[in-house]
């Protein structure tokens, strides 16, 4: 799904890079064993999380996929110098890559954004090569029914009526192949949870 104003200027302001530079994808990089050459991060939006990407990872080739023309556009746009990146409008519940394609997929916080959640981990788990992993940051129903979450909730256009329990998203990556491990926890009363599921078979 498309964002509505007031996310996309959440999504596309400084405090968000810096949240997702040295708070979300360092401590991404730590539950990870750094191998990935080809990496997907879906939901790219404006390729800041590229950038973190290359600084941590320093991947041979790297494709962010997002639903939004206009975060694609800023992304090309703000891409630089990234060798082998690639950015293009793509639908997280049907990649068009073929299967085992990626060594590591990124989750900067999309997931939630997907009213049919369960296809796009399945096409997560489709697109991961064996032995590949699955790095995810994201809000599951429990975010939005307490501490900020409760009147963030009245202004973010979220499918909350799909939206999946944190252990259901656990649950539904065991279910397809991954083991998983995941923590969470609830700085200024704003609860989300994160890990790293690698794909089995």
């Amino acid at each position: 799904m498309l964002m509505n104003s007031i996310e996309y200027w959440a999504m596309n302001n400084p405090v968000r890079g810096f949240v997702q530079r040295h708070y979300e994808a360092p401590r991404l990089r730590r539950l990870s064993d750094g191998s990935a050459n080809d990496i997907l991060e879906i939901g790219c939006g404006q390729g800041a999380g590229a950038r973190v990407i290359y600084d941590l990872f320093s991947p041979q080739r790297y494709v962010g996929i997002d639903l939004d023309p206009r975060m694609i556009r800023r992304a090309r746009r703000r891409s630089g110098a990234l060798p082998n990146a690639t950015f293009m409008e793509g639908d997280v519940t049907s990649l068009e890559f073929p299967n085992a394609t990626f060594d590591l997929v990124m989750d900067f916080g999309i997931v939630h954004h997907v009213p049919n959640w369960r296809d796009a981990l399945a096409e997560v788990h489709r697109t991961l090569k064996p032995g590949g992993e699955f790095l995810f940051e994201d809000l599951p129903v429990e975010t939005w029914e307490r501490g900020i979450g409760i009147p963030f909730k009245r202004i973010a256009d979220h499918p909350y009526d799909e939206m999946f329990r944190e252990q259901e998203f656990v649950d539904e990556l065991k279910a397809l192949g991954f083991d998983v491990e995941t923590h969470d926890n609830s700085p200024f009363s704003f609860y989300h949870f994160w890990g790293r599921a690698e794909k089995l078979s």
